[in-house]
This record gives structure tokens, C-alpha cells and sequence, in this order.
């Protein structure tokens, strides 16, 4: 027994005082504030283990991207292209999901600088883009088409036949755009063009394009120049509309200052197709257009032709009356292929090469009613994605209280191309939402996501019934904020290492306040965007529109949110942690000692706390379009998950109350020493706690009576419980 220590400690608690909260500077590094971790993670990552690897930027390290054959697989009529013959070309590359940058995969293939010649970067903005002069662009940016070789027809389903195609490019450029790691034949988490081969058979022209398509909306862009004079060198701002108001054609071409994409000297381009995809279930979108004639004379049209899923036979559903019969898959399990470029020095804080989580620290200010959050780990550099739920046991707001979503809707505000939705669902059917623990609604959400230069966070509210509306128009934001992460080349400008909701970008309010950072909602906005935290942006906006609904000029005087109210900052340096699936074990130790990673502070008021209830948090790893999630997941899984290629899996159909365990922590307990329950702290918790401090050793971190989760229930631990004891009601508020 040890009575005698528990008089000692006893003693203690005379001589302590409460520590004076400081306020954290938000770094992606551990603090001493943080003490000891919530949790510790054991699994072995599925999304790969951030290593030192050899990477020469000359070469493309013995990849064989010729060999891949899993891609893009098209099948297009010779009818929609004029009905050429002979010879004709092709040009092509992956554009972002709105046709607002270029990447580095380019059909023709590009040239890095000296000593870094299969290392070519991204060519970002299209209208700036000029193949026939660009410094990387050497040689032709298009191939040729015999269409005299005739043969016959393949099997539309993502995957090249044996035999009967003809190559006519293969990739030379390691790609910038994420290698993917997924093995899935839907939702890959990078992009690469690796080869591009065809064949003619019964009138149709047919493409394969090896390589992957991320599931987040970015776009395999295809030109054709089939002999028209009248086709286009450089890209008017007058072609037919393509996607809607998204206009991904015109987004590439002249804006009225005489720029717009150029093509190498002697393509004239006539034809588009482009082709995108995304959700959960995952959809391949296909769209055409006739290009306008070069002499402004008009004559283009556009069509949606459809649209279809991973691994189809190629029909396409739903698409425009008049478009052409085009078919259309894809199988985007390739793993190899192109490698990404090669990273930063090890341990660098802007770039990782895999995604872990290592432990989980929390502390609350309640001086400045802010709560921090670390997550120590890794989260690779392609746009993979971090997401943070966060449960305060009902959102407190002045209309009532908001209980959250225990299985994630579909319809939440838009943000990053709706990629947050792709978790959630209808409730039932095939993809009904991701469903958490029994005990865990979160109603707030925050995502990370990053690239080699640059980073984004994006932040919703989570209502029980949906977003919420005045005067029948929505007034919960998308809100998001981010950008680059490192200084331009030679160059200056607003840097996001820590990211604010700061508002600062400008998008999408304009240039006039009170809309700097933040959209007005005028009544007929489905979904309204905001560079400030989401409760903040909401509470703004009904303040403005106000009642009785028939204010259409809103109120000019009403505050717009203030800056900070989230900060985020990822460090990304630790080499250390967990390791990848099948590789060798490591202990608890191993891990705490991980000192950097995603750290967050976010305001109590944002959060809707009523300063009562303990502060719960689940999160994982998932793809950029968040429709895959990794077997990185807080609160841990059993080992099951542990093996090579075992995932989560398919987010919105992910339900943690089937997996053992509890997926989500409490980083802030309320009353960690009412041992019983009852909201008091008195004779009964004494007992249990007095026998678990004679057992010493606690069950787990963070269990019971071990207040400071240090794994023993020690002297430290009665000086905490001895201060609640004497309190002996549990706090009701957070002064």
C-alpha cells in the first residue's frame, strides 16, 4: 500500500498554484504547454512512410512509363473531327479542375533547367503558356496521327490491350501534379500523363492516355488540329462555353490583353475534348467542343457528352442532345509510371513524401478562450488531406443548439470542388456518409492540404438538418484561406507558412468592402465562399441581410469577421514516427519523441462551446478528393488495419461504430477528476481515485485517474485531483 505517499502528496497541494495560461505561437512544433499527448498512434501508415529517397532530377530513376498500361481510354468518331484524313495532330496536358493551371504533364513532353533536366516545373497560368517560345517547351508539344494506319477496334475499359496500338509519346518529365499512391481504379490521389498511344478502327479514332487523372476534378485537356486553316494557334476568348460557368476553354485563352495559350508554330487547333473526374461514387465527365475559326467568324459549338464511371465500357449517360458518340473510361490504379519530382532535403518542413500520424497534443487557453491543437506526423506534399472534426457536445448559437452530424451529409457549403461532401451522403443506399462513434457529432470541420510551394485549410459548420438559411437563401460559407507557402523564385508576396482566415486574398468578396474575403449572399446564391472561419463569416452575413428579409441593400455597418480567429501551420521535417505498412514496429517512445506536424489554434467562441462539455476531436488522412481514406485515423485501429493495403477505404461508406475501439479523443475534459460521473468531485471519486493511485500504473494515457497522462497515477496527479476535490462542483463555464 501506499497511504503514506497519498498524506505526502496531500501535503503538496498547498504549496501549488494554478499556472498562468500563455498564449502559442503557431509553428507545426511542440511546446511545453502541450504536456503530455492525448494519444499515440501504433498503425503502420497506408499512405507511405516520409523517407530520404535517392532521386536523381536528371532522370527518372529506371521508371519505365512506357510500360504502364492503365489510363484514360477514349474512343472519339472521325465525324466529330471534321472527317479528316491523312495526317493529324494532337496536343494535350493536365490542367487544374477549373483550366486555370497547367501542370507539368504535357503531351510532347518538357525540359527541365541544367541539372534538372527531367524535373521541368508546372506551367501554371494557361494565357501565359507559349509552346513554340517557352524556355522548358523545347522540341514540339504534339504528336501525329496517321489516320491511314487502320485496325481494329480495342476493349473500352482503361486497361491496353496486348497488341494493336501504336506508340506516340512516352513522358520524359517526372510529374508535379502527385504521384499516385492509391492503387485504385477511381480514386487516384495524383496525376500523370506516362504515354499516349492510338489506333483506327470503324471510323473512330481511339486514344489511350496511360498514366492518372486525381479524383479532385483535374482535367486531361486533348487539341486537335485536323488540317483547318481557320483553327486556332493561339486560343481566342470567343470558343463555345465548355462546363458550364466554369468555361474551362475560354478560362485558357486571350482575356482581351492579346495573351492566350500558343501552340507550337504550325498547330492550329480545331477540336477540344476534355475529360475530368470525381465524387464518391467516383463519375468521369466528358466534354467537346468545335473551336471557334481563327478569323472571328464564329462557327464553334459545345456538347456535354457524359458521363461515366471508373472501368466502364465507355458509355457515356446524360450527355447533351447533338453530342457526338464519344466513349469513355478509366482505370486509375497505376502506381508506377513517372515519379514526382524529387523532394527537399531531408527533413524539410514544406515537403514530405508520405502521410502518418504520430500523437496527438492538446491545450486550452482560457484566458484567451483559444484551443490548440498538434498533431505530430507527416502529410504528403500531393494534395493528400488532413480533415479535423471537432464535437463541443451541441454548438451554442442565439438560435439554439446545433447537435451536429453523427453520419455526414452531402449537402454541407461547398468548398474545394465539394471534395468535403464526397464523405458525406443521403443515409442510406450504397454511399450513405461517413458515420463516427455513437458518442461523437462533430459540428465544426478543418482540412489541410499542401503541395511542394503551396498550402490550403478549409473550415465548415456541420448543422443537423443542413446549412443554415434567412430569407430562403443559405448563410453558411465554404470558407478557406491559403496559398503559397515559400517565396517565389526571385520574387515577393503575400505567404501563407501560417495560414489565417485573414481574408487577405481578396476572393471571392471583390475589391469592395465590406466584401473584401467574404461573398455576399444576394438571394440567389446556392453556395457563398469566405476567406474568414465559418461561424464568424455565417454570423456577418444574417447580421447583414437582417430581418425582415427586405433589406436588399443589407447593412453596410455590420463588422465583417476578423482575422485569426483559426490559425494553421504544418511542419512537415519528421523522418521518424511511424512507419509504412510492413515495415518494422515502433514502440510509444519512438513516437512522442516526433516534435513536429499540423498544429491549429481556433477561437471557443468559433466552436459554439458552452465552456461545460468536454471537447472531442476525430480526424484523418484521406485523398485530395477525400473520397479515400488511409488506415491513419485518430483515436487508432485494431491491428487488422495494420497489414499491407489495408484501408479505410471509401470514405461515404466508412462507419467507425463497426471498428472497434473509439475514433476520437477528448482533447479538453471539462472535469477530468469527477472519476464517477455525476458532475461532482467528492468522497466517491476520492475512493476510486485513491485505489488507482495505489495501483500505480495506469490502465492507459489519459485514463481515469491519470490527470496528466503520463501512464502513472502519481503524486502530480493528486496535486490536480486535490484542487477539484476541494472545488467539488465541476466547473459550469470557462471564465
Amino acid at each position: 500500500m501506499r497511504t503514506s505517499h497519498l498524506m505526502t502528496a496531500l501535503l503538496l497541494t498547498s504549496a501549488c498554484g494554478l499556472a498562468v495560461a500563455q498564449p502559442l505561437t503557431i509553428t507545426g512544433t511542440k511546446k511545453p504547454q502541450y504536456g503530455n499527448p492525448r494519444w499515440v498512434n501504433l498503425n503502420p501508415t497506408s499512405f507511405g512512410n516520409n523517407t530520404v529517397i535517392a532521386c536523381n532530377p536528371n532522370t527518372l530513376d529506371g521508371a519505365l512509363p512506357q510500360n504502364v498500361n492503365t489510363g484514360v481510354e477514349i474512343a472519339i468518331p472521325l465525324s466529330a473531327l471534321g472527317s479528316p484524313t491523312g495526317t493529324i495532330r494532337l496536343a494535350g496536358y493536365i490542367n487544374g479542375g477549373s483550366g486555370s493551371f497547367l501542370s507539368n504533364q504535357i503531351i510532347g513532353g518538357l525540359t527541365g533547367p541544367t541539372g534538372e533536366t527531367a524535373s521541368a516545373g508546372n506551367l501554371g497560368e494557361p494565357r501565359a503558356v507559349n509552346f513554340a517560345t517557352g524556355a522548358t517547351a523545347t522540341g514540339n508539344q504534339f504528336v501525329n496521327i496517321n489516320l491511314a494506319a487502320a485496325g481494329t477496334a480495342p476493349v473500352i475499359d482503361g486497361t491496353r490491350d496486348a497488341s494493336g496500338w501504336t506508340l506516340l509519346f512516352t513522358q520524359n518529365t517526372r510529374t508535379q501534379f502527385g504521384d499516385s499512391t492509391s492503387g485504385l481504379v477511381d480514386g487516384a490521389n495524383g496525376s500523370e500523363i506516362d504515354a499516349v498511344y492510338y489506333r483506327v478502327a470503324g471510323g473512330n479514332l481511339y486514344l489511350f492516355v496511360a498514366g492518372n487523372l486525381e479524383a479532385n476534378g483535374n482535367r486531361l485537356d486533348l487539341f486537335f488540329d485536323t488540317g483547318n486553316p481557320l483553327g486556332q494557334n493561339k486560343l481566342r476568348n470567343d470558343n463555345p462555353v465548355v462546363a458550364g460557368t466554369a468555361d474551362v476553354l475560354n478560362r485558357q485563352g486571350d482575356d482581351g490583353s492579346g495573351n492566350g495559350l500558343t501552340f507550337d508554330a504550325g498547330f492550329n487547333a480545331s477540336y477540344y475534348v476534355s475529360i475530368n473526374g470525381t465524387g464518391a461514387p467516383y463519375q468521369l465527365f466528358v466534354d467537346y467542343a468545335q473551336l471557334s475559326n481563327n478569323d472571328g467568324s464564329g462557327g464553334g459549338q459545345a456538347f456535354f457528352a457524359g458521363l461515366t464511371t471508373a472501368v466502364s465500357d465507355g458509355t457515356l449517360t446524360g450527355g447533351e442532345v447533338g453530342a457526338p458518340a464519344i466513349l469513355a473510361t478509366i482505370n486509375n490504379s497505376n502506381t508506377a509510371g513517372v515519379p514526382a519530382t524529387c523532394g527537399a532535403p531531408a527533413g524539410n518542413p514544406n515537403v514530405a513524401n508520405g502521410s502518418e500520424m504520430g500523437a496527438l497534443y492538446s491545450y486550452l487557453d482560457k484566458t484567451n478562450l483559444k484551443l490548440y491543437v498538434l498533431l505530430t506526423g507527416n502529410l504528403q506534399t500531393n494534395f493528400n488531406s488532413m480533415n479535423l472534426f471537432i464535437d463541443v457536445g451541441g454548438f451554442q448559437t442565439p438560435g439554439g443548439t446545433e447537435l451536429g452530424q453523427n453520419r455526414l451529409r452531402n449537402n454541407n457549403p461547398d468548398v474545394d470542388f465539394n471534395g468535403p461532401n464526397n464523405m458525406g451522403g443521403p443515409g442510406t443506399g450504397p454511399n450513405p456518409g461517413l458515420r463516427f462513434d455513437a458518442a461523437f457529432s462533430p459540428t465544426w470541420y478543418l482540412s489541410y492540404k499542401s503541395g511542394d510551394t503551396d498550402n490550403f485549410a478549409h473550415s465548415l459548420l456541420l448543422r443537423t438538418n443542413g446549412p443554415a438559411t434567412l430569407c430562403d437563401a443559405r448563410i453558411d460559407y465554404g470558407t478557406f484561406d491559403g496559398g503559397r507557402k515559400v517565396p517565389p523564385a526571385g520574387g515577393s508576396g503575400e505567404l501563407y507558412d501560417v495560414i489565417k482566415f485573414n481574408g487577405l486574398q481578396g476572393f471571392p468578396g471583390g475589391t469592395v468592402e465590406p466584401f473584401i474575403g467574404i461573398q455576399e449572399q444576394d438571394g440567389t446564391r446556392s453556395n457563398i465562399y469566405s476567406n474568414f472561419a465559418p461561424y464568424a463569416s455565417h454570423v456577418f452575413m444574417k447580421n447583414y441581410i437582417g430581418e425582415p428579409c427586405n433589406n436588399v441593400l443589407g447593412n453596410p455597418a455590420e463588422p465583417k469577421p476578423v482575422s485569426n480567429i483559426i490559425q494553421v501551420r504544418f511542419d512537415n521535417s519528421n523522418l521518424a514516427g511511424v512507419n509504412g505498412q510492413g515495415g518494422a514496429a515502433v514502440t510509444e517512445d519512438d513516437v512522442i519523441a516526433v516534435q513536429t506536424g499540423l498544429e491549429f489554434a481556433v477561437d471557443l467562441k468559433e466552436l459554439g462551446y458552452n465552456g461545460t462539455n468536454d471537447i472531442k476531436l476525430a480526424g484523418f488522412i484521406a485523398d485530395g478528393s477525400r473520397g479515400f481514406t488511409s488506415n491513419q485515423v485518430i483515436g487508432g485501429l485494431p491491428a487488422s488495419f495494420d497489414a499491407p493495403g489495408q484501408h479505410v477505404g471509401t470514405t461515404n461508406q466508412a462507419d467507425f461504430t463497426t471498428i472497434a475501439g473509439d475514433q476520437f479523443i477528448v482533447v479538453f475534459n471539462s472535469c477530468p477528476s469527477d472519476l464517477s460521473g455525476d458532475n461532482q468531485v467528492d468522497n466517491t471519486d476520492f475512493v476510486e481515485f485513491a485505489q488507482q493511485y495505489n495501483d500505480f500504473i495506469a490502465a492507459g494515457r489519459w485514463a481515469g485517474a491519470d490527470l496528466d497522462g503520463d501512464g502513472f497515477v502519481d503524486n502530480t496527479d493528486f496535486v490536480l485531483f486535490a484542487s477539484a476535490y476541494n472545488d467539488f462542483l465541476c466547473p459550469e463555464y470557462i471564465p
